[in-house]
């Protein structure tokens, strides 16, 4: 006869440090792009890329966290919150903590603000650095939404509520 016994598995919670290193990952990944189809005068395709700038933290969330494609209707969120650009980093926490099952307005628009002042720092120590040489927009630029992309995903993983 064959024992049969029974056991649990409990998946562990992703660190906020590796869930955001993949968020700024692929922040900064998409920020390149749409930089190197800006400078290539293509209106349409940079476009797009700028749109996906909403969804890449939440490509890095997904993919610490290990649910990559599971939900979709944050991934639709942070498009739509790009397509008013200014207004973007203001929409972004509002429409991905609305269709986030877990996740927090209020704390993703704190994570948001912070990742926005910690980008701008960061770009503006780049154009510091570079002095009056033009070519540090492209880096600045790609550096300050990489650091926002990571702040938020580090906080959507670190402020996620059991769904």
């Amino acid at each position: 006869m064959l024992p049969l016994t029974t056991m649990t598995v409990t998946r562990p919670t992703p660190s906020a440090w590796l869930v955001g290193l993949y968020s700024a990952i692929a922040t900064a990944i998409v920020a390149f792009a749409f930089t190197l189809l800006f400078q290539a005068e293509n209106p349409i395709l940079y476009g797009i890329c700028f749109l996906l700038i909403g969804v890449a933290p939440v490509v890095g969330y997904q993919l610490g966290t290990g649910q990559l494609g599971a939900d979709w209707k944050p991934l639709i969120a942070g498009l739509l919150s790009f397509i008013l650009a200014v207004l973007g980093w203001i929409l972004w926490p509002i429409l991905v903590g609305a269709m986030t099952k877990g996740q927090s307005i209020g704390r993703l628009f704190i994570a948001s603000l912070v990742g926005f002042i910690l980008g701008s720092v960061v770009t503006l120590i780049v154009g510091t650095v570079m002095g009056q040489n033009p070519s540090w927009v492209t880096p600045g630029f790609v550096l300050g939404v990489a650091v926002w992309g990571g702040v938020v995903g580090a906080a959507m993983s670190a402020w996620s509520k059991p769904a």
